[in-house]
């Protein structure tokens, strides 16, 4: 880890002794090999800060211990804790044959001590990441088992999941929950977690490598336009596909939790305009488990408005003439070897707005006939093209942030320099006006 790296994850330590006793398992050294914290001594703010003053020997995750650290038995216990509140997830969770597996999976987890104390890091100071991380987990090794996948794999998916943002403890805490509004320099920093990610488990003594190299590429995507070496299908595992999948899922559930039962109808929805993005095997075994789930039988209780869709398709229509005149641009313009993902995820852009009928006048006209007595009637095919226009406007935020990275690339001297930000600017994702 580098320093900077590893002061944040220090203050996390700090606040974490504030509810679990944060202790010194071997002296802690600098790197002229003097003494700064003697074994046995508590991680309190005035000794931390001692820390923050020093490049460390050794890095400080191999010198500390948390008191209570998550064991297998309790992860176990929270993990069906939590798919019980998720119907769909717990029509699958809840089968014999996956208790054992996920037991197995568990008691897998228990042989590296270094694991337990930053997954009880994780569950202190990052909470949202945490359940995200047991979402993935539940999900990843569902898929893995419907892919038949052996138990070395499982193995990896399993740990993998539970810790592909583990990233975010070594960045400054902010990250872990701001959403949108990044700047440059913000989202260089998020998009090497999964990098940082892997700097981290290559320290846990005996943890197989492959479980690092599943989370520094599951952000990577099929045709290109993952990051943060902007891979194609060809070098991308398995398990880091699995890993991208439930991860998309569980970003689509967090948006769409507030429709209750119908929030699992919704998530495939969404999965159906990404088949293009995730090796067909994947896909094929995410859409089947989900059909395994229960379907809801009370009515939807609230329907997006029919006035904001339209209104927002018509931004989004706008937005995305403007992104496809600015990479035609950059293109022509740019040498730079991210314009191959930048046309991948321009071209797959192209096809989710084609599917979701935002160019068609007669979607358009539908809308405006829509009214408050019938849209009842009307309320799923209302909801379908939310979805659709969320996953579109995903997609945009991606485009333009590669084409952001495109535009930075260029000799500040570039006569095309200013013409070029201006219309990264016209691509205005602000969504506070749909809200």
């Amino acid at each position: 880890m580098i320093d900077s790296e590893q002061q944040h994850y220090c203050r996390h330590l700090i606040e974490a002794n504030k509810k679990h006793r944060v202790t010194t398992t071997q002296p802690i050294y600098n790197r002229q090999g003097v003494l700064l914290l003697a074994k046995g001594a508590d991680m309190d703010e005035r000794r931390a800060q001692v820390l923050l003053e020093h490049k460390l020997l050794k890095p400080l995750e191999e010198c500390v211990a948390i008191a209570d650290s998550l064991n297998a038995h309790q992860l176990f216990d929270y993990l069906n804790n939590f798919s019980r509140r998720l119907p769909g997830l717990y029509a699958v969770t809840c089968q014999p044959e996956f208790q054992n597996t996920l037991r197995s999976m568990c008691l897998f987890y228990e042989r590296y001590p270094l694991l337990h104390q930053n997954l009880t890091m994780l569950a202190l100071r990052c909470k949202s990441i945490y359940y995200q991380g047991l979402f993935c987990a539940l999900a990843g090794v569902a898929i893995a088992s419907k892919l038949r996948l052996s138990l070395q794999e499982q193995q990896t998916t399993f740990v993998a999941s539970l810790f592909h943002d583990v990233g975010f403890l070594y960045l400054a805490p902010e990250l872990c929950t701001k959403t949108q509004d990044f700047t440059a320099a913000e989202w260089k920093a998020l998009q090497a977690h999964p990098l940082i990610a892997q700097r981290f488990l290559a320290m846990v003594p005996d943890l197989p490598g492959a479980i690092g190299e599943a989370i520094a590429d599951h952000h990577e995507r099929i045709d290109g336009t993952g990051f943060p070496r902007y891979l194609f299908g060809d070098k991308i595992s398995m398990v880091s596909q699995i890993i991208a999948a439930t991860d998309n899922i569980v970003h689509n559930h967090n948006r769409y939790q507030s429709y209750g039962p119908h929030a699992h109808q919704m998530l495939l929805a969404a999965l159906k305009l990404s088949d293009n993005i995730y090796f067909e095997s994947v896909y094929d075994a995410a859409t089947v488990l989900f059909k395994i789930a229960p379907k809801p039988t009370a009515a939807i209780n609230q329907l997006p408005s029919s006035d904001l869709l339209l209104a927002r398709q018509q931004k989004l229509r706008t937005q995305f003439s403007t992104a496809k005149t600015l990479a035609q641009q950059l293109t022509q313009h740019s040498k730079h070897p991210g314009v191959r993902s930048m046309l991948a995820a321009m071209a797959r852009l192209g096809i989710c707005v084609a599917r979701s009928g935002i160019l068609q006048p007669e979607q358009e006209e539908w809308l405006r006939g829509i009214s408050s007595e019938n849209s009842n009637q009307d309320g799923f095919s209302l909801i379908e093209i939310s979805v659709m226009q969320d996953q579109i406007y995903d997609q945009l935020v991606h485009l333009k942030n590669l084409m952001e990275r495109l535009v930075e690339a260029l000799p500040q001297d570039d006569q095309q320099l200013a013409h070029f930000n201006t219309s990264l600017e016209k691509i205005d994702l602000d969504t506070t006006a749909f809200a």
